[in-house]
């Protein structure tokens, strides 16, 4: 009996949740070197393959301390097996949980960004995070990490050298200097607006080589230093309203550095919902002058019920579908800036896409999407898209007819 209804305790504070997405897609496009193919690809979760996430919270009965982990599996098992765990981490509170000391394996989403481009924050990892909230919607954080986790090709895992070795604990040892700080911002009021503004030091958590050079370049994974700011606008009703600002490599701004602007729109009245979506690319690099990149992405939809059709309209200056690279995905951010051009040059890539799509919702938690993705690629210059027919070939047109699914528990 006491086994019984300390296993029944147990099980009321460990709580389960998760999802599963997976689809099929044909393409096809008008070079003549390529043939159609069949891949099988997760449009809401933009993996390749699949994306498996099964979540595990705990909190103890004086809700002041407890734990989080997540299972995953996605895109790149080559490297992580089939499951990995992007985190784990315990976590402790004090003063009524004004102040926590969060420890482990760490993501926490306290300062992620609500905008469609960048929906990220300065990523944590192996390390600490301290929290503190001395007023109300005001939330504060500071955290220092020795690895950072890999991106979500490389499924989220841990790992030194480039992204390939896995680590040895006992030999992850760094210097003061090198590991990665953390300082975050933000403040809520309600129904009016939220701001929030994050910094992350130079550091060399990525563990890109396990031997640093002196004039190590700091572009392994969340290497770089960086800033970003956010603000959104909380005061209308059905109004989404996100703009963001991230400026990357500022150890080298002048000559390196990242501009990337990501503002969201998004109204919602009744069954109708309508978008808009933007970003901006600067860059700096000298004295040399780079095109910037633009990129505009319109959409709408309406919900007859449990069904909802949608149409997405994007164009792209300065950058390319990810189905005209060896990427072949089809994600409804499916779309890469160049990052370069000249001002002074015919060396210009854009991207036109139209998508139509209907998804079926069975419930709230299960929903089936078909889909069109039509990219029309192009340069304004002879052999951007040459193929053996056409030596001068401009532009290259593909279509994507994909159907996607998802399984929240």
């Amino acid at each position: 009996m006491t086994v019984f209804l300390a296993g029944t305790i147990y099980a009321q504070e460990l709580k389960f949740d998760g999802y599963l997405n997976s689809g099929l897609g044909v393409a096809v496009d008008d070079n003549e070197d390529n043939d159609a193919y069949f891949k099988v690809f997760g449009v809401d979760s933009e993996s390749n393959g699949y994306r498996f996430r099964l979540n595990g919270s705990y909190t103890n009965e004086a809700k002041n301390a407890g734990a989080r982990f997540r299972l995953q599996g996605q895109r790149r098992i080559d490297r992580s097996g089939y499951l990995s765990m992007p985190y784990a981490y315990g976590w402790v509170g004090f003063f009524d949980s004004k102040i926590t000391l969060t420890g482990g394996i760490v993501d926490d989403g306290t300062w992620t960004t609500a905008d469609w481009w960048w929906n990220d924050d300065q990523g944590e990892g192996l390390g600490l995070l301290l929290k503190a909230e001395p007023v109300k919607g005001l939330n504060l954080g500071f955290g220092v990490y020795t690895i950072s986790q890999q991106s979500g090709g490389g499924n989220n895992i841990l790992s030194i050298d480039n992204g390939i070795s896995l680590p040895n604990f006992a030999n992850a040892v760094m210097k003061p200097e090198d590991a990665k700080y953390t300082f975050n911002a933000a403040y809520t009021m309600p129904d009016a607006f939220r701001f929030g503004v994050s910094f992350r030091t130079k550091n060399r958590a990525g563990w890109r080589e396990t031997t640093p050079p002196a004039d190590y370049p700091y572009t392994g994974r969340e290497e770089a230093s960086q800033l970003v700011g956010e603000f959104r606008l909380l005061a209308v009703k059905g109004l989404t309203a996100v703009a963001i600002g991230i400026f990357d490599t500022l150890e080298d701004f002048n000559d390196a550095g990242n501009i990337t602007l990501s503002e969201t729109f998004g109204y919602k009245l009744e069954n109708l919902n309508l978008g808009l979506n933007a970003v901006q690319f600067l860059y700096n690099r000298g004295s040399t002058d780079i095109d910037p990149g633009l990129l505009f992405n319109l959409w709408g939809s309406y919900a007859f019920g449990s069904i909802v059709p949608r149409l997405d309209l994007a164009y792209f200056i300065g950058g390319q579908s990810k189905t005209a690279l060896s990427d072949k995905q089809w994600d409804r951010r499916g779309f890469t800036p160049t990052k370069n051009g000249s001002p002074d040059a015919d060396d210009d890539l854009s991207v036109f896409s139209v998508r139509p799509s209907v998804k079926f919702n069975l419930d709230s938690r299960i929903f089936l999407e078909i889909g069109d993705m039509i990219n029309f690629d192009s340069g304004n210059y002879d052999g951007a898209y040459a193929d053996s027919g056409d030596a001068k070939k401009r532009s290259l047109l593909t279509n994507v007819f994909y159907v996607d699914l998802k399984f929240s528990f």
